[in-house]
């Protein structure tokens, strides 16, 4: 097996071994992670339930406090631990809306908590209305101490139940746990491993590699010696393909500082190639040599568009008011030829003034004038484009008849290189939405698209109100002027 197959079936067997462990790890770690989940949620249940107890507690504290003293301040106590014991309950029950047994016993200690507070209350009502006396004797003929001892009762079933849970649920992390340690220290050494091996194999290439290097070495001294020898037309041929060689050096050199000036380096020497040689090429060479020259041409003209994509914020000129109107006819004019081409009809109404780039309003008109004419349907193509107040700002619309775009897409066509068709069907570079979604960014708006009801579609974009930023300016020079007046 050659290096390249080796190293691909390494890599490929790597990737296959590296990914199988990073989907398992994966699941591991979910699976502890749920296990964490459900330990923490037995330690939730536990605690609430302690409060359950802690509160009827403080509740029994400030009823004994209140009905020794009368004094109010003893009330605050049991308010808070009437509320609290309530909440506490509601809280259990959500929290073990999933296990029957808590659930039955949630049903066993509810009436219990709710008559034990009941009684607490029907105490502190005797003491109010009747006194001291009246309220001692209520709790000494109570049944408090069996109510509580029945809610200690349950709560305690309660609490083990949670324990017996928490043992099985601290057991299940526990082993969830030590297999996610296991994958991901098996995962690291079996990277490890890969990585030994590839070093392996390069390391025997490399030595391969200059064990070959240094058979050509000597070659090359028995050629050379042999070169000597020969006669002065192998010399001069030896001189003309090291002038060669020199020439491709210095047009490599030259052609590395300018990406441009390579792509038409290769279109023109293609072009001679085919003109040069026209009577020795077949229809298949010259095939061949149109696809060059047009693969040279569509790699200019996508350097160009991601050159004019970069500028549109770093070149831009500050944003002044100026007329979509006046904006619009330039655009028009210039695409006159692939209006009247397709047959196209434009209708517009009258645009606001706004607070723009001109060139890069411009080149956004352009750009979705330009998309509704190409992607056209069977019919002539027919764009509306208007404008409508959005709040402070302006909403402009380019309304087409064309093919229409899928709600799903609608976010795609906007992401640079993105294309919905093949350069077979539709040519272009994918950058021209993208241009026009960053356009309207650095304006401080937005670009969108909508299904038109009547088929094709409708284009949004937004951009500030010119005539009120005009309107600001007017205010501020009156307000400066009277200023120095006064």
């Amino acid at each position: 097996m050659t290096f390249k197959g080796k190293l691909i079936a390494g890599l490929a067997s790597a990737s296959a071994v590296l990914l199988l462990v990073a989907v398992l790890a994966y699941w591991s770690l979910m699976r502890n992670s749920e296990d964490r989940r459900w330990v923490t949620h037995t330690h939730v249940v536990i605690e609430k339930l302690g409060d359950v107890r802690t509160s009827m507690t403080d509740a029994e504290t400030g009823e004994h406090g209140y009905i020794l003293t009368g004094d109010d301040l003893y009330l605050a106590p049991y308010e808070t631990g009437l509320g609290g014991a309530r909440q506490s309950l509601k809280d259990v029950r959500e929290l073990t809306a999933d296990n029957p047994r808590q659930q039955e016993a949630l049903g066993r200690l509810e009436p219990l908590v709710t008559a034990r507070l009941g009684e607490l209350q029907d105490r502190i009502n005797i003491r109010r209305e009747s006194g001291m006396e009246a309220g001692i004797t209520a709790v000494r003929e109570g049944n408090g101490k069996e109510l509580m001892d029945k809610i200690r009762t349950e709560i305690a079933g309660m609490r083990e139940e949670e324990g017996r849970l928490l043992a099985l649920r601290s057991a299940e992390l526990e082993v969830s746990s030590r297999t996610a340690r296991t994958i991901i220290v098996t995962g690291e050494g079996l990277g490890f491993f890969f990585l030994f091996i590839a070093g392996l194999i390069i390391h025997r290439e490399m030595g391969r590699r200059a064990r070959a290097e240094e058979d050509i070495r000597k070659l090359n001294a028995d050629l050379e010696r042999r070169v000597a020898e020969r006669t002065a037309e192998l010399a001069e041929r030896a001189q003309d393909l090291e002038r060669s060689n020199m020439e491709l050096q210095q047009f490599a050199y030259v052609a590395s500082h300018d990406l441009q000036e390579p792509l038409r380096t290769i279109s023109s020497f293609t072009q001679l190639l085919a003109k040069r040689y026209q009577d020795k090429l077949d229809d298949k060479a010259r095939e061949f040599i149109n696809f060059a020259v047009d693969g040279c041409k569509r790699m200019q003209t996508l350097i160009n568009d991601l050159l004019a994509f970069s500028r549109v914020g770093t070149q831009g000129k500050p944003l002044v008011p100026v007329s979509c109107d006046a904006v619009l006819d330039r655009v028009l004019k210039s695409l006159k030829l692939a209006i009247e081409d397709s047959g196209a009809v434009i209708k517009r109404d009258p645009l606001p003034v706004v607070l723009a780039d001109e060139g890069q309003l411009g080149q956004l008109f352009q750009n979705l004038i330009t998309n509704a004419v190409k992607f056209r349907s069977n019919d002539s193509p027919r764009i509306q484009i208007s404008a409508e107040r959005n709040g402070r700002d302006w909403k402009l619309l380019v309304r087409d008849n064309g093919i229409g775009i899928a709600p799903e897409q609608s976010d795609r066509i906007f992401v640079i290189f993105q294309r919905l068709h093949t350069k077979t069907q539709y040519p272009g570079t994918g950058i021209g939405l993208a241009m026009c979604k960053k356009i309207a960014e650095r304006h401080g708006g937005r670009i969108w698209v909508e299904p038109s009801p009547e088929g094709g579609s409708i284009f949004y974009f937004t951009i500030g109100d010119g005539e009120m930023m005009n309107v600001k300016e007017t205010d501020s020079r009156e307000l400066r002027l009277t200023a120095t007046t006064n």
